[in-house]
């Protein structure tokens, strides 16, 4: 037996004994003490021929120890699925907890953040363009999470009527399913289309998808200008979703009064501009911030929805010893605390700390 050969061998050997070391410890507890012994009794005897360089008895032992150690331990269908299932149970496992108790993601579905963050866009587009066929449309999903989409007509017929519900446009008749209002239209009124054809396109914009730290706030005190994450747990509004998470900005501490003189935020009356990002929302007009409006109501139009807190400069809010208050960097299209009020401390559940997906200018760490 040459050198590769015993290195072949050697590794085998060493396979063996390992499986029926992990054979004993497993089923100790289950399987008779004689047959354990016989186990054990078995593995010296290889180990022994192994130092004599006793090929048949390797060979002799190897298959010995073997067939003790499927006596205690048959061996399962599939053994090499079933690890790899066990591997990726337990990596989940691992993962959810890590979620539980320490980071968790979220995606970003509304333009309530922009331009810090951006939700799910829809823009116009007429015709695919070179990146837009696959395989090259993979590489845009996957890297910058955008994908070109067509609406096509559900059958035949004429387009005589379309029904506004924001933020779709849709046919009575059926011909046309619903489309965002967002997307090029390829048809007009009175136009007569064929099933299947084109009548909307566009392209399709993933929002930001962030990570919360969720231990941060167990150890420091939320501060004004963080961007964070709270449950909706107690607030009280109509329009706001019941148990689900809403992602604002936190410019209220508690036991302070707060206003909005457009463009800027007041607190206990003093203008609001620092840290640096409350100057940018007031200054920046380039990058797209417009500063802080009041929220507009009208009565008339639903008089199921009370009133707004903060609907005029005129509007205090006073937030109490265990609230904060938390705005969307885009008041002019941002259902946030103007409406509602400030939320509890225990309905925090973190800081954003970064945006991991998709690659975009506000890639990496949040501001």
């Amino acid at each position: 037996m040459n050198y590769f050969q015993r290195r072949r061998l050697k590794k085998q050997i060493k396979h063996i004994l390992h499986d029926a070391r992990h054979a004993r410890h497993m089923r100790e507890d289950v399987a008779s003490s004689e047959r354990i012994e016989a186990v054990h009794e078995a593995e010296r005897a290889l180990k022994e021929a192994w130092k004599r360089r006793d090929d048949a008895g390797i060979e002799r032992e190897a298959e010995t120890l073997i067939e003790r150690t499927e006596a205690i331990y048959p061996p399962k269908n599939h053994p090499r699925i079933r690890e790899y299932l066990e591997i990726l149970v337990v990596a989940v496992t691992v993962a959810m907890a890590f979620r539980t108790f320490f980071v968790q993601p979220f995606k970003i579905p509304t333009g309530s953040m922009e331009p810090t963050l951006h939700g799910i866009k829809v823009e116009s587009q007429v015709g695919q363009g070179t990146m837009d066929r696959f395989p090259l449309s993979l590489v845009r999903i996957v890297l910058f999470g955008d994908r070109y989409t067509e609406v096509r007509a559900a059958r035949s017929g004429v387009v005589n009527q379309l029904i506004r519900e924001d933020p779709y446009l849709y046919s009575p008749n059926g011909v046309v399913p619903p489309f965002r209002l967002d997307m090029a239209r390829h048809f007009e009124l009175g136009d007569y289309v064929s099933k299947g054809d084109v009548v909307a396109s566009g392209r399709v914009r993933s929002g930001d998808h962030i990570f919360v730290n969720k231990v941060r706030y167990n150890f420091v005190r939320p501060k004004r200008g963080d961007v964070f994450v709270f449950s909706t747990d107690d607030v009280d509004h109509p329009q706001v979703l019941a148990d689900t998470f809403y992602i604002k900005r936190l410019v209220g501490m508690p036991g302070e009064a707060i206003s909005i003189e457009p463009p800027f935020l007041l607190v206990n009356g003093v203008r609001i501009l620092e840290p640096d990002v409350f100057r940018r929302q007031v200054y920046d007009r380039d990058k797209g911030y417009h500063g802080y409006v009041s929220a507009p109501h009208d009565s008339r139009m639903n008089q199921d929805v009370p009133p707004p807190v903060l609907t005029d400069s005129r509007s205090v809010l006073q937030l109490g010893e265990d609230q904060y208050l938390p705005l969307g960097d885009n008041t002019r299209h941002s259902l946030d605390g103007r409406y509602f009020g400030g939320i509890n401390q225990k309905n925090i559940v973190g800081p954003a700390v970064t945006v991991y997906w998709p690659l975009s200018s506000r890639w990496g760490r949040i501001r």
